[in-house]
């Protein structure tokens, strides 16, 4: 069995997160990969679709896939470069032409009601692949066809009165409740507990895209001892999100040893009003980053933060999170290591007393486009 662990890649002001499980299973958490990273004359842009292809399981006809792939919300920083990543229709179809360009299978697709809202009209091109290939999936499982075959799965994060949704019940996770089910198995030393989306924001077509977003809560157990990790993932969910979480949830929910600073490190998290007319962070807040355990760390997935007025990242933001973790524990993807130009993914390995940062190597810390693609090591070939 693999020690767990969880990479953060440096894409700019944007989200890919890819988790490794115990059993060698896979899950990633939205994506931003332009085509500049695939780029071997772009030495300062990581490619992060060539270290999926080191890192991924092969099956026995060679075809790299993802045990699961989730989406947060559709909008274009959390799924930019989709299409050229992954491969989308009949699993069956797959052929040597995709193989050649590295297209990526994905066994279990995850997303929120929002995709097939009608509220949804002004999506990316991009999502809307995403959209497509879900409704192929969606159609796929109502038909009972060939939902069950690798390629094919679906999973629903939040609840929808949409109509479009009835007879998905079975593979429909909502707030509140956890899943320990990805890609076929049910795994005993995992699960993701759902905090959001709510109804309410799934289905009003006031709510900002943002506030659709999945927010998880993913737990390992490790060498025997359950919750030995704690990590939070929240796409690009805002302050009345993480306001409403905090009073509906309980302790244990609540806690993190990792916690993705929300919309990139924007000052959105701490208070719905502008950090320049209200400069204190709102309660709920500061309550949850106070759930954190010994040794806490808080990644901001994001340009370097500069003392400017950007929002995101935010550098107010980036104050009061070190307020809370101290600078050490503090990353920001993208000047991660710190002082380097060249930025590479930041990977922790979660043990039985909580994370711990991968030691990059010297050819990793003196990185090129040539010792990038050996990081990976080499991938593993399963029926």
């Amino acid at each position: 069995m693999l020690d767990p662990s969880i990479t953060y890649f440096p894409v700019g002001n944007g989200d890919t997160s890819l988790i490794q499980l115990s059993n060698e299973g896979t899950i990633l958490i939205d994506c931003n990969i332009t085509n500049d990273s695939r780029d071997v004359n772009e030495e300062s842009i990581y490619d992060v679709h060539e270290h999926l292809l080191s890192t991924l399981k092969k099956d026995n006809n060679g075809v790299p896939f993802v045990d699961a792939f989730i989406l947060t919300h559709p909008d274009e920083d959390h799924c930019l470069g989709f299409s050229e990543t992954f491969y989308t229709g009949d699993p069956a179809k797959y052929s040597e032409t995709d193989k050649k360009n590295g297209l990526i299978r994905i066994d279990e697709l995850w997303f929120t009601p929002r995709i097939f809202s009608p509220h949804e009209k002004d999506m990316c091109d991009t999502a809307k692949v995403i959209r497509n290939e879900a409704e192929r999936r969606k159609k796929l499982y109502l038909d009972k066809k060939t939902e069950k075959i690798s390629g094919n799965r679906i999973r629903i994060i939040g609840y929808s009165d949409n109509s479009d949704l009835e007879g998905l019940e079975e593979i429909i996770t909502t707030p509140g409740n956890s899943i320990n089910f990805v890609n076929g198995n049910t795994l005993k030393d995992f699960s993701f507990f759902v905090h959001a989306p709510f109804k309410k924001d799934t289905d009003s077509k006031w709510s900002e895209r943002n506030d659709t977003s999945v927010v998880l809560q993913a737990r390992f157990d490790i060498d025997g001892e359950k919750n030995a990790a704690l990590a939070f993932f929240g796409g690009d969910s805002e302050y009345g999100i993480w306001d409403e979480i905090v009073q509906r949830s309980d302790e244990d929910t609540l806690k993190w040893d990792i916690f993705m600073a929300p919309h990139h490190c924007s000052w959105t998290f701490f208070n719905e009003t502008p950090q320049e007319d209200n400069k204190k962070p709102c309660k709920s807040a500061i309550d949850l980053l106070n759930k954190k355990r010994v040794g806490a760390k808080i990644v901001a997935s994001c340009d370097p933060i500069k003392d400017d007025d950007n929002n995101p990242p935010h550098f107010a933001a980036k104050e009061e999170y070190i307020k809370i973790v101290g600078k050490e524990n503090f990353f920001v993807t993208g000047e991660y290591p710190p002082g380097s130009k060249k930025p590479l993914p930041l990977t922790f390995i979660l043990t039985k007393n909580g994370p711990r940062e991968k030691e990059l190597s010297r050819s990793q810390s003196n990185s090129s486009k040539s010792a990038i693609r050996k990081i990976g090591g080499t991938p593993h070939t399963y029926g």
